[in-house]
């Protein structure tokens, strides 16, 4: 009889659903998630909400809560995104303004933030919450006056508002009035005591303040109000150690393990705390217990061998690797233990044992990306980059934005001759972690070494801008730029050094460059000395103190340091390098080129050499051999883009424009946005073959890009490419704006500006520009047609 009354119970079932209309439905699945979500269970909430929303996809009040449910998951695009999708359907939703706001206002998106507060305000013009929120973006925007009038606005319509409370506090923080400050978050902890954020800002002032009993006081109710969370427990244990309280920070920590037994990382928290106060031997040991207590646990086991390989117990590490293996056979964990033992074998030079590893790994799971990696950085060692290229490619498949697989890619694109594919690697890089360092400084080197140094300075500059203090990225760009003579950034960068990392040499070394360039060698020589005693082995500030004791006469103090490096290390390629400049500096040319021999001899990869040789044989008069000797540079280095631009200017000095046009094209086709090469290609064009229409084109092609410069070299040169084309209104345009930047104007600018003026007929302009030109004493391409043209004006 029982099992007859089933059907007739799903009938009844089908008739109440049937009965029950869809918004008696919609309403239920509302109230449903709102219940949940009032519960702490944003996840079942949220379907709660789609269910709504399969009902009708045009609620707007599903659609906030759904916002909700993805803000308390901490999924800020998608609580943007559901926010937004509210105030489309219902743009009377004023808490849909107000959080889509607050969103905007925590991604520094203040204009758009201002625009919701702004939206709500307009229908209510005291609402507590969007006053608060104008008046912290007016904070942000440095307007002070305006912050605290919207604050006091808010508190006014409520006294106890949190948010109005705690901008104010913030606004007298700022003005350097803690006691005000302190006095407004005790009201607002007193008003929301379960407000964590409230009690961290007054933990913060009162440690301003060197209260550190109340600070105490505050970190430890934080824990109260969340117990176990783990980065209250590792701010507290912080704070107890800075204070110098090791037993009570050890306390917290254990207690943060006993409120999480079952997690991980509580357990490395105390870890890492016993490693710093009692070395590494303790810190294993603790380890070693948890792993007796909780045998199964492979985490546990993987953090004890991170533990043994960072303390240099390589044996001990991979003792628990093979022992995870043996457990775990092929599973999971097997996997990872054999990757991280193939990397232990890597490191150590193992290569075969390691790719035997990889080999089992990858015959379980062809697809594994950690294997896929580490096969890759073996076949990179060997200068396999086909197979380097593969595996990257299959293991990016799994993890796009894993910038170590691609910034291995970019070197193996590299190594091809694929620049453009090394860049775009670089390029996803910096996407994937826009603050991560790495691949920034990989990509300027890209470029440098390609010639494009204006390309290097402005992913430098990114960088700097993101890392202020990063020194790589300071030292980067000190070079380029005083590679370019930038003396007016390289001040800047000096400047910024000193402020941000005075114990570091290149503050220093910059500073005494630009003494050095006002001639105040003397005060230059203090400069340099002190970057040495910064850093005894720093090269450049060497050589630049050995070039300031020549131009003092005391070149044999210069030397002597030299050679002293040598005698130590007789191969130092710096220091041969070095040794040759001072015989440079000092005029024993023929010493400096048998120095600059020897170092081609010992390092005939370094592209330097090269180039200094070349330009002593110049000083000599032998251009044939300085010829020579950058083409066996080039076979050396294997077309090193330096050496060919460096060929390029001599061809050109020289009088054989073609080839130094060929040579041009062949940097430009590995180096396509090296502007230097650009800019010298294309006046080449329109001087020598300015009657090939082909030329010219190429010319108009090549500088295409430069009218949103911001060098007057390169205007220039697009400006007298629009007058040989036949464009003069547009070419005087272009050289206005060049002459603009540069003061005095260089001979070469004025002839430009002479001939294009006298094509537009301004004859008396023209002829002035042309006489300033012949007059300056220089020499500059072109120079016979001014004559003429002067003379014939």
């Amino acid at each position: 009889m029982r099992s007859s009354s089933k059907p007739l119970l799903s009938l009844l079932l089908v008739v109440l659903l049937l009965g029950c209309g869809a918004e008696d439905r919609k309403q239920a699945y509302l109230e449903r998630g709102m219940e949940l979500l009032a519960a702490g269970d944003p996840t079942r909430a949220r379907l709660e909400f789609k269910n709504v929303l399969k009902i009708d996809p045009k609620d707007a009040m599903a659609w906030f809560q759904l916002g909700e449910t993805e803000a308390a998951r901490q999924e800020w695009p998608a609580a943007y995104g559901a926010y937004s999708k509210a105030i489309e359907l219902d743009g009377t939703l004023v808490q849909a303004r107000l959080k889509r706001g607050q969103l905007l206002f925590d991604a520094n998106q203040t204009e758009d933030a201002l625009k919701d507060a702004e939206a709500v305000l307009q229908r209510t013009s005291d609402d507590p919450e969007a006053l608060a929120l104008r008046g912290a973006i007016r904070a942000r925007q440095d307007d002070l006056a305006g912050a605290t009038a919207d604050a006091k606005a808010a508190l006014a319509r409520d006294p106890d508002h949190r948010n109005g409370l705690l901008l104010l506090a913030e606004i007298e923080r700022a003005r350097q009035n803690p006691t005000e400050s302190i006095r407004l978050l005790q009201q607002a902890v007193t008003a929301h005591p379960d407000d964590v954020r409230l009690r961290l800002s007054l933990a913060s002032l009162y440690q301003d303040q060197s209260d550190t009993a109340a600070a105490r006081e505050q970190l430890e109710r934080i824990l109260t109000i969340e117990p176990g969370e783990l980065i209250h427990v590792a701010r507290l244990a912080a704070f107890l150690d800075q204070t110098g309280d090791k037993a009570a920070a050890e306390s917290v920590l254990r207690q943060g393990v006993a409120d999480k037994p079952d997690e991980l990382q509580p357990k490395l928290l105390l870890v890492e705390w016993t490693g710093r106060e009692r070395g590494a031997e303790a810190a294993i040991e603790l380890l070693e217990t948890y792993v007796e207590s909780r045998p199964d646990d492979q985490e546990l086991r993987f953090a004890l061998a991170d533990v043994q390989r960072a303390s240099g117990r390589t044996d001990a590490a991979e003792a628990v690797y093979r022992d995870i293996i043996e457990r775990d056979q092929l599973g999971p964990d097997g996997l990872k233990a054999r990757n991280r033992l193939a990397a232990l074998n890597l490191s150590a030079q193992r290569t075969d044992a390691a790719e035997a590893l990889l080999a089992e790994v990858l015959t379980k799971d062809m697809r594994n990306h950690e294997a896929l990696v580490l096969r890759a950085a073996i076949a990179l060692d060997r200068n396999d980059t086909a197979r380097a290229v593969a595996d990257l490619r299959d293991a990016l498949q799994s993890d796009p934005n894993d910038t170590r697989a691609l910034i291995m890619l970019a070197k193996a694109h590299e190594r091809r001759d694929e620049p453009a594919l090394a860049q775009d690697a670089l390029d996803r890089a910096i996407a994937a972690a826009p603050n991560d360092p790495i691949a920034y400084l990989e990509l300027a080197q890209l470029k440098a070494d390609s010639g494009d140094l204006p390309g290097a300075t402005t992913i430098l500059e990114r960088l700097m801008e993101k890392a202020p203090d990063n020194a790589l990225a300071q030292s980067a760009l000190a070079r380029i730029q005083l590679g370019q003579q930038d003396w007016t950034a390289m001040e800047k960068t000096a400047k910024r050094i000193l402020e941000s990392n005075p114990e570091h040499p290149l503050g220093y070394y910059l500073n005494g460059l630009l003494l050095q360039r006002e001639g105040r060698d003397a005060e230059a020589v203090t400069q340099f000395e002190t970057a040495l005693e910064k850093r005894a082995d720093a090269v450049e500030p060497l050589l630049a103190l050995a070039r300031a004791h020549m131009t003092l006469g005391q070149s044999d103090r210069a030397e002597a340091r030299v050679r002293q490096l040598l005698d130590n290390e007789p191969v130092n390629a710096a220091g041969l390098n070095l040794l040759g400049e001072i015989q440079l500096a000092s005029g024993r040319f023929d010493e400096a080129r048998e120095q600059f021999r020897q170092l081609i001899a010992l390092y005939p990869t370094v592209p330097g050499a090269y180039a200094r040789l070349a330009d002593l044989q110049l000083r000599a008069g032998d251009r044939d051999g300085a010829v020579v000797t950058l083409r066996t540079g080039l076979d050396s280095t294997e077309r090193n883009p330096f050496l060919l631009f460096r060929l390029g200017m001599l061809l050109q000095e020289t009088g054989q424009e073609d080839e130094a046009i060929s040579v041009y094209e062949e940097v430009l086709k590995t180096n396509p946005q090296a502007e230097a090469v650009i800019n010298n290609l294309a006046m080449l064009l329109v001087n020598h073959r300015r009657d090939d229409p082909e030329a010219l084109a190429r010319a108009r092609e090549l500088t295409q890009d430069f009218a949103g410069s911001d060098q007057w070299v390169l205007l220039d040169t697009l400006g007298w490419v629009q007058f040989r084309s036949g464009d003069a209104d547009a070419a005087l345009a272009t050289i206005e704006r060049a002459s603009a930047m540069v003061d005095p104007m260089p001979a070469e600018m004025l002839y430009h500006l002479g001939l294009i003026k006298a094509g537009l007929g301004r004859t008396d302009e023209a002829r002035q520009a042309l006489a300033r030109a012949l007059e300056s004493g220089e020499t500059f391409p072109g120079i016979e047609e001014a004559r003429e043209t002067f003379e014939r004006l």
